[in-house]
């Protein structure tokens, strides 16, 4: 992880992190050399085995993705990989958007918009398994995700899907047997590798039918409550149930498919997978809605015949001595006594099922009737302090946040705690008179962080933003630091992007041009695009303007100084006088807010000092003006 005092691996400068992936940290940055932002992913360079083999397969997964993106658009572009300030990294091509994950938290995706995600991922998968690349002088063909999940599916901001993070991928021929992937997620990982621990082409098609159920259901196809369960339950080969409503029966019939527990059972291939995505989406039969997968899965058992069961010695000998004409001695009892061990097992293992899901179904409906209860608290303002609300929500969600059954708590408590940062951003917007100090600021972005932790979208995310970008802009400018400044102006012009109708950042970005950055010409456009959203400006704002015009002003005439005599002193006084009046104009438009009447004194004054200096310079120029240096000389050697 990149040390808090380290704000640069080469050229990149951090803005702030985004996530983490395997061993890899990435962050969002700025290439200083070009200005473009960048999606950075750094490993810190290490002695260790696990380390100098994760950078050497995030090396040639970088090379391999930036080959991909080169043929497929949906593949994120890396601009180069290298090494750096003790970090490998890999700079990439930064896609705004959200990711699946962040979508579902809402609940099930439409139809229409699943089976289009999933149809696209499919045709990146196959354009991924079919890539044939030299690399160092070693031919490669097929690169395997391994890690296809929400997390890593983009919607950009087009709506457009974008896969992320191939760079855990491996060049592999297609002929052999893949090589070990640590990096995948259990959830979507199909039972073959979970037990093995290799990764193939029919790996990544399991993980993409359990993402698409996902989003059809709004749940996983397999629930446990630890991670060595879930490990377990997939790999016990018993298929998952079939995906509920609201999922189309020729999808479920699909998904059954495609997760069969047997891989000679699914679609071969990403290309059939998008084809059967495809006919459902056309209107067209789907192969695997006329298939019965339950007889294909016993025909296959069937013909596997008895290697596929264990047999011991004296059962094979019996077998064998079966065909022989002669006497055969009575059964042995010990089969028997076996396969009633067998059934009690079985029996044993139901049992604790059904105990099981009853525990589960009772924890379920103690979790809803808790839930309901703080719903009902929060409506009827029963408990209404922001810091309670969250608290008894972390308590009720502990371990299960995103859990369906918490869908009417969740929504109204991020309502309450966005409501309450509101309250702050509405003040600062509408009530000049009433100041907005930093605590303030950072109640609110304490109260957005948690609600865009529960229910992650695009105006939550803005507004915190916004406030973070207020807080930056305070520090910045009680402290004279052009970093926070810069950071203050790089997160209001985020927040304007993510909330395009509300003039709230350019509010922002205002007084941090006037009283931070000294730019009243960027301070006057920020205002400008306020008013295009309907905001009128108030004393505040005009206070800003004539305090931005009187600075400027100030240091304009101060710097004639440095030319005076000369022809361009002028221009410069006479700008200073033009921007003293404009200062002069918004002050006695808005006295006495604020202290404008003191301002006008002062301004008054100094423009007073500007106009006498201008009458001097026109003498200067006149013919007479022009002998009054010569007079006060010969004036001087007389005496």
């Amino acid at each position: 992880m990149i040390a808090p005092t380290s704000r640069k691996i080469g050229k990149y400068e951090i803005r702030r992190k985004l996530g983490r992936g395997g061993m890899a940290d990435v962050y969002l940055a700025q290439d200083m050399a070009s200005g473009f932002t960048v999606a950075l992913k750094a490993i810190e360079h290490s002695a260790d085995a696990d380390t100098r083999d994760a950078i050497e397969a995030e090396r040639r997964g970088a090379e391999l993705q930036a080959r991909l993106a080169a043929v497929d658009a949906r593949v994120v572009k890396v601009y180069e990989a290298d090494d750096a300030d003790g970090f490998f990294y890999v700079a990439m091509e930064y896609i705004d958007g959200q990711d699946l994950a962040e979508l579902m938290r809402k609940g099930p995706l439409a139809v229409p918009f699943a089976v289009g995600v999933a149809a696209a991922v499919a045709r990146t998968l196959e354009n991924a398994h079919n890539l044939e690349a030299a690399i160092d002088g070693r031919d490669f063909r097929g690169i395997v995700h391994g890690d296809i999940k929400p997390k890593n599916i983009r919607i950009d901001a087009r709506g457009e899907v974008r896969v992320l993070d191939f760079g855990i991928a491996k060049a592999l021929s297609m002929s052999r047997k893949l090589t070990r992937n640590e990096f995948g997620s259990v959830p979507y990982a199909s039972p073959e590798r979970l037990e093995s621990g290799e990764v193939n082409a029919q790996s990544d098609l399991w993980s993409l039918a359990v993402m698409l159920y996902e989003m059809l259901t709004g749940m996983q196809p397999y629930h446990a409550d630890s991670t060595e369960r879930l490990d377990r339950m997939i790999r016990s080969h018993i298929p998952p149930p079939p995906a509920p409503d609201p999922c189309p029966e020729p999808l479920r019939k699909f998904l059954v498919k495609a997760m069969a527990p047997e891989p000679e059972l699914r679609y071969a291939s990403a290309k059939e997978f998008d084809e059967e995505l495809a006919a459902f989406s056309e209107g067209r039969p789907m192969r695997a809605a006329s298939q019965d997968l339950d007889a294909t899965r016993r025909t296959h058992r069937a013909d596997a015949g008895p290697a596929s069961r264990p047999v011991d010695e004296r059962t094979h000998r019996s077998e064998k001595q079966a065909v022989r004409p002669v006497p055969q001695p009575e059964p042995e009892r010990k089969p028997r006594r076996v396969f009633g061990k067998a059934m009690r097992a079985v029996a044993l293992v139901a049992l604790a099922c059904v105990l099981w899901g009853t525990y589960a179904a009772v924890s379920n409906y103690l979790l809803y009737k808790r839930g309901q209860q703080l719903e009902r608290d929060v409506e009827s303002e029963q408990v209404t302090d922001p810091d309670q609300i969250w608290n008894r929500w972390t308590e009720l969600s502990q371990g299960n946040p995103s859990s369906l059954l918490l869908y009417g708590p969740r929504r109204v408590v991020k309502r309450k705690l966005e409501d309450a940062a509101d309250h702050v951003i509405a003040t600062y917007r509408n009530q000049d008179a009433q100041p907005v100090y930093e605590k303030d600021w950072e109640r609110a972005r304490s109260l957005l962080a948690h609600a865009l932790a529960m229910d992650p979208d695009e105006t939550t995310r803005g507004k915190l933003r916004l406030c973070e970008g207020q807080l930056a802009r305070i520090n910045g400018t009680s402290h004279r630091d052009a970093a926070q400044l810069q950071q203050a102006v790089d997160d209001f012009t985020e927040a304007r992007k993510l909330l395009p109708n509300s003039p709230d950042p350019d509010l922002g970005l205002a007084r941090t041009y006037v009283y931070g950055l000294k730019d009243i010409d960027k301070a006057y456009d920020a205002l400008q695009e306020a008013q295009k959203h309907g905001y009128q400006l108030g004393n505040r704002e005009k206070l800003q303007l004539a305090d931005g015009y009187r600075d400027r002003a100030d240091s304009t005439f101060w710097d004639s100084r440095n030319v005076r005599g000369l022809p361009q002193e002028k221009d410069q006084v006479q700008r200073a006088a033009d921007d003293y009046k404009r200062a002069l104009e918004l002050y006695q438009g808005i006295a006495p807010y604020g202290n404008a009447n003191a301002q006008i004194v002062r301004v008054q004054n100094s423009l007073d000092s500007v106009n006498t200096r201008l009458k001097e310079i026109e003498a200067g120029n006149s013919p007479l003006g022009a002998l009054l240096p010569l007079l006060w000389r010969l004036r001087g050697a007389k005496h």
